[in-house]
């Protein structure tokens, strides 16, 4: 067993060894998942017994035209769809995760409602793992036409992105490991995810998987990126417990013998966030896309009733696409 860690970077745990990989895949740390061929079948062929109520369901996120928060110096959140944020924090612009357009198979529901050419000045891009849904070839190839920006990615997503990417800088790094940024006055630390990896039929786990800390001295970010419950949400809450925002995903979560081991539910969701000892929960990776066989409104729907049935209902912002939410 190799364990891997980027060695030029710094750890913020000095007992991690580094990710286990063996026999050119990434191992799991605790709950172990693997895409079986008959659960894949199972998933295609039985009944969606939401069928109709999926069907009929025309809800779609809202989206907002302005962009004026392009200009100011503000620190702010931008949903931009799916697992695509643009934060601004210290003067720093970070975007995570940037998927634009219609994927193979999957039509988009909302669409940003400005030109790519429009978005400029960002610094870094956050690349979670290698899954089409959350890294996109003409997606990222279009963005870096109009940004000189460093790519943070996982270990081994290099082999997947630089045909794509030129000369854009590339840092990888493993779980606990902190990145060298040029910017002062911002901290960007890659974390632990329970979710996997794959683009093809033969490469499953070949790439590295996480989340991340996105850290200033006045904020803390938490991008969760794509992952089910597990034991990382409350570890990371006890490396940082000053968390002012987690970003969670609540869609993709149905049939729950499909999706549970790496996607979180709604009450999943609010339960990460409580381990996680956030202020507030932004929640992604719905509305966007249509992944799984929950009718598209009900991750909107269902994450509201389980923070109002907590009358948490002040701690969770929902934000319609390019709806700016200014952080102070």
């Amino acid at each position: 067993m190799e364990y891997l860690r980027n060695n030029q970077l710094e750890s913020i745990r000095e007992d991690w060894k580094g990710n286990p990989y063996q026999k050119n895949e990434f191992q799991y740390i605790g709950k172990s998942f693997r895409a079986e061929y008959s659960t894949v079948f199972k998933y295609l062929f039985r009944r969606n017994p939401q069928a109709h109520e999926k069907k009929s369901d025309n809800w779609r996120p809202s989206v907002h035209r302005k962009v004026n928060y392009l200009n100011g110096d503000e620190d702010f959140i931008v949903w931009l769809g799916h697992a695509t944020f643009l934060m601004q924090l210290n003067g720093v612009r970070i975007i995570t995760d940037p998927v634009f357009y219609d994927l193979p198979m999957l039509k988009r529901f909302v669409y940003i409602p400005f030109e790519l050419n429009e978005l400029t000045d960002v610094d870094y891009v956050l690349l979670s793992h290698d899954h089409r849904d959350h890294c996109d070839q003409k997606s990222l190839k279009s963005f870096l036409k109009h940004n000189n920006a460093t790519i943070l990615t996982s270990l081994k997503m290099t082999d997947v992105i630089s045909s794509w990417v030129g000369k854009t800088p590339i840092q990888e790094a493993g779980w606990y490991q902190k990145y060298s940024l040029e910017k002062d006055g911002i901290e960007v630390i890659y974390l632990p995810a329970q979710h996997w990896c794959r683009r093809a039929l033969t490469d499953f786990n070949r790439r590295l998987w996480g989340s991340f800390i996105i850290k200033t001295e006045k904020l803390t970010v938490y991008f969760g990126a794509d992952s089910a419950s597990g034991e990382h949400f409350a570890e990371i809450g006890a490396l940082f417990p000053d968390i002012d925002i987690a970003i969670l995903g609540i869609g993709a979560y149905k049939p729950n013998f499909m999706m549970k081991d790496f996607h979180a539910s709604p009450p999943e969701a609010k339960e990460a966030f409580d381990q996680l000892g956030a202020k507030r929960l932004i929640p992604m990776h719905y509305g966007t896309y249509d992944l799984s066989s929950e009718p598209i409104s009900e991750p909107y729907n269902w994450i509201q009733e389980s923070f109002s049935e907590k009358n948490e209902s002040d701690k969770l912002i929902l934000p319609g696409v390019n709806e700016v939410v200014y952080l102070d």
